[in-house]
Order: structure tokens, then C-alpha cells, then sequence
């Protein structure tokens, strides 16, 4: 097998591992993800937290707000009362001697916070609990609502999944645009010419897409692993954004991340490829590429619309936008002949826009081996 294409990937891959903007852009994941969990904390802290208490009993649902106000401060909450809230509610049953707490997963309470407020809560009703000359100290238990926990487990998820996009979308954008200008520059100084007449047109667009792509899947490994990393060694917190970042760091999410931005990159970097064959210099690469991009940000705004409810599934047969969609529903929202489908058609598309741009790149050593025996 012809070693041209491995020494175009490794050209490639030393020339812009060794520019200041790659090691910008590999240092902005992890410091953007740190940023994040340091601020975790303060975002989920709230001076005031609305939350609604449901109990038969009046008195009781006062004493469970009051058991909340004296526990909330350590955790730097301050609780008050409202009628409705999806978010952070307290359901209590009374039976003889105990009472039964169901916290909604989003309480905004540590476990050891929601273990206090039972305290708190045994020790506000001891007196006047039982009548008769048995007088018992109650029992309280805690609980997790386990509705409540199944629907902020599907929120989590489903916000998990857009984020592994949004990084996607980030590192694919930006790898497009050195793919572009790797072409364009050998295309404006005749470079490609000289490369044309050592290999071919074939092996010239796999050694740059392996090259650029080694790049692009470098940045794309090194965010998500800080994500990773930051999850497994950061404290195990109850707000959204601790259980969002445990989702991103499942193993089955991140290769299923690595397989579909393996798919993303074969399709946009073949297109990019073709692009960058057709243009004779930047300015005419910048205008024939604007269509692409506009895409790309189509893309992200469908995925954007999906995130807060929409479906287009049809979108998701169009190769443009099917790693992202892809991305963006979970594996058991999609039957697997739909998947297997979209991915069968983006496939079908990178052979196409390959073999159009190895035509072009063929054409162009035609024309310059009848100039160089002109």
C-alpha cells in the first residue's frame, strides 16, 4: 500500500499541532469545564427556593416548612412556600406513628441536608404527636419521589446530549476551516499540482482528512475527557448540573459521541475537501464554502428546536443534519432500521461528494500535464 497518504496525514497533523490557535483551542475545554463546576455550586445556591409541600394535614405541612427553614441555611438555602412547583416538592404521609418524606429529585438538598430536615421535622412534632398516656416520638422517613426522579433523569439526559453536541458542533466548525485552508493554500501556490504528479488524487484527500481529522478527534477527546475526569473527581452534588455532567461521562455516551463525530467529520471533510479542490484561491474558497456553514448552523439550530420539544424526524434523513440528530435522541427514541437508515444515506452521500471531488482532482492533473508538455 502506497505510504502518500500517511505522509500527508502526518505533514498535516504537525503543522497545525504546532500553531498557537490548535493549543488555544485544546485549552479551552478544559478551562471553560472548570469554570463550570466552579460555579456549579454558587448557580445552584439560591437565597429564596420556592417549594411546594403536599400533606392532608395543615399542620403538618407547617411543620415540614418549618423544619426546612431551620435546616435550609446550612446548605445555604432559605425555603418559602407555594402552592405549585414541579421542581422542588415535599409530599408527606402520615400514618400512626410515622411520616413518610418524598423529595423530588430536583430539591434543591443534599442528601445529609434532607436527612436533617427529618431530624428537624422529629423533633418539631415530638410534642402534642400522639394523644392518650402513650406518648411515642415519631418516625420520619425520607424517600425519593420516584416519578419525578424518572422525568429529571430523561431532563438530565436529554441536556446531556445537547451539550455533547454544542462541542460537536464547536470542534467540527472549526476543523472545517483548517481542512479548508489546508487545500485552498497548496491550490493558490500550485503546491497540489506537484503532489498531484507523485500520488493520487485518492490518496491526497484521505492523507489530509486523517491529518486534519487526527487534529480535530485530539481537541474532541481532550474536552470531553476533562468532562470526564472533572465528573469522576468532583464532588457528587444534587443540582442539574453535577447529574448532567454524570450523563456526559457514561462510557456508552461517549462512544457513541466518538462513532457519530467519526461519521460527521467523514461527510462535512469530504464536502470541505471538494470545496477547497474547486476554489483557485481563499476569497473564491470563503464564498463557495458559505453555503456549507450556513448548513452547519442550520444543523445547530435544529438541534436547538429539538431540544426544547421538537421533532423533525424527517431532518433526520438528511445528511447534513443527521449526526446531529443522531446525537440528540437517544438510541431507544430511534428504532434501529431509522438509524441504520440515516446512517446508510450519509455514507451514501460522503461516496458521492468523494467522488466528485476526486474527479475534480483528477481534471486538474489532466490540465497540468498538457501545460507542462505545452
Amino acid at each position: 500500500m502506497s505510504s502518500g497518504p500517511f505522509l500527508i496525514a502526518e505533514r498535516e497533523f504537525r503543522t497545525y499541532v504546532a500553531t498557537l490557535s490548535f493549543w488555544l483551542a485544546l485549552a479551552a475545554g478544559p478551562l471553560l469545564t472548570a469554570t463550570v463546576f466552579a460555579l456549579a455550586p454558587a448557580a445552584g445556591s439560591s437565597a429564596t427556593v420556592a417549594v411546594a409541600i403536599h400533606a392532608e394535614d395543615p399542620a403538618l405541612a407547617r411543620s415540614a416548612l418549618a423544619a426546612l427553614t431551620d435546616a435550609g441555611p446550612i446548605e445555604s438555602r432559605h425555603f418559602r412556600f407555594v402552592a405549585k412547583n414541579e421542581r422542588a416538592s415535599l409530599a408527606l404521609q402520615r400514618s400512626d406513628n410515622a411520616v413518610t418524606m418524598r423529595f423530588s429529585s430536583r430539591f434543591p438538598l443534599s442528601a445529609e441536608g434532607r436527612l436533617l430536615v427529618a431530624r428537624t421535622l422529629e423533633r418539631n412534632l415530638e410534642e402534642g404527636w400522639a394523644s392518650g398516656a402513650h406518648r411515642q416520638a415519631p418516625l420520619v422517613t425520607v424517600r425519593e419521589a420516584a416519578g419525578n426522579s424518572l422525568l429529571a433523569s430523561k431532563d438530565d439526559a436529554a441536556a446531556s446530549r445537547f451539550v455533547m453536541v454544542a462541542i460537536l458542533w464547536l470542534t467540527l466548525t472549526g476543523s472545517l476551516g483548517m481542512l479548508l485552508q489546508a487545500v485552498v493554500r497548496e491550490r493558490a501556490n500550485r503546491a497540489l499540482e506537484g503532489l498531484l504528479s507523485a500520488v493520487r488524487p485518492w490518496e491526497i484527500m484521505a492523507g489530509k482528512l486523517v491529518g486534519v481529522g487526527a487534529v480535530s478527534a485530539l481537541v474532541f477527546v481532550v474536552w470531553l475527557g476533562c468532562v470526564v475526569a472533572l465528573s469522576a473527581l468532583g464532588p457528587r452534588g444534587e443540582d442539574a448540573v453535577s447529574h448532567v455532567l454524570a450523563h456526559l461521562a457514561l462510557p456508552a455516551s461517549l462512544l457513541r459521541a466518538a462513532g457519530i463525530y467519526l461519521l460527521a467529520w467523514l461527510f462535512y471533510g469530504t464536502v470541505t475537501f471538494g470545496v477547497g479542490a474547486a476554489a483557485r484561491d481563499v476569497t473564491s474558497a470563503q464564498n463557495l464554502s458559505r453555503p456549507m456553514f450556513a448548513v452547519l448552523l442550520a444543523a445547530f439550530f435544529v438541534v436547538l428546536a429539538c431540544a426544547f420539544g421538537a421533532r423533525e424526524s424527517w431532518l433526520l434523513y438528511v445528511p447534513p443534519f443527521t449526526p446531529f440528530l443522531l446525537l440528540m435522541h437517544a438510541p431507544t427514541e430511534l428504532s434501529a432500521a431509522s438509524q441504520f437508515g440515516a446512517v446508510g444515506l450519509v455514507l451514501l452521500a460522503t461516496a458521492l461528494a468523494a467522488r466528485l471531488a476526486i474527479g475534480r482532482l483528477t481534471v486538474q492533473n489532466v490540465w497540468a500535464a498538457r501545460n507542462a508538455q505545452a
